[in-house]
């Protein structure tokens, strides 16, 4: 008798769904990571030209200077913020990402248990079988003997 195979097939096959959703949180972080580095950048860019506003306040700017510094740092702003929803729509794309790995783990976990229960199982009813065939064998060596 021989261990069906379907257990270990259906737990490669959630092995599969598993190094895919370990493929895609890596994906996944190294975009978030982009994304906070495209914040920071943009946060020093923003930092940079705001001190420098600062800085020349005392000398006399040419109105159409500082009206496009103004409209630069507002533009500089609302890409902060446009960064900063992709970073938590990222945030939340992980974590269900990590979740989905989760249940893809468990699914695994759980095929290899039944893949597991069946080879012992297996093992089981060949041992009881050639229990059963030695206990024969004795019973007919009993029976020739007695009878000789």
């Amino acid at each position: 008798m021989k261990a069906r195979e379907c257990w270990s097939v259906l737990e490669g096959k959630a092995q599969q769904k598993v190094a895919k959703a370990q493929a895609a949180i890596v994906q996944a972080r190294k975009m978030l990571q982009g994304l906070q580095a495209s914040r920071d950048r943009l946060e020093f860019l923003y930092e940079e030209y705001r001190a420098k506003s600062l800085a020349t306040d005392g000398v006399s700017q040419g109105m159409q200077d500082a009206m496009n510094q103004r409209q630069f740092m507002s533009q500089l702003q609302s890409l902060r913020e446009r960064v900063l929803q992709d970073i938590a729509q990222s945030e939340a794309a992980l974590a269900r990402l990590n979740q989905a790995m989760a249940l893809a783990e468990a699914e695994r976990m759980k095929m290899q248990t039944l893949d597991e229960n069946e080879h012992t199982a297996v093992a089981a009813k060949m041992m009881k079988r050639e229990q059963s065939r030695m206990d024969e064998l004795g019973v007919m060596l009993f029976n020739r003997l007695s009878h000789s």
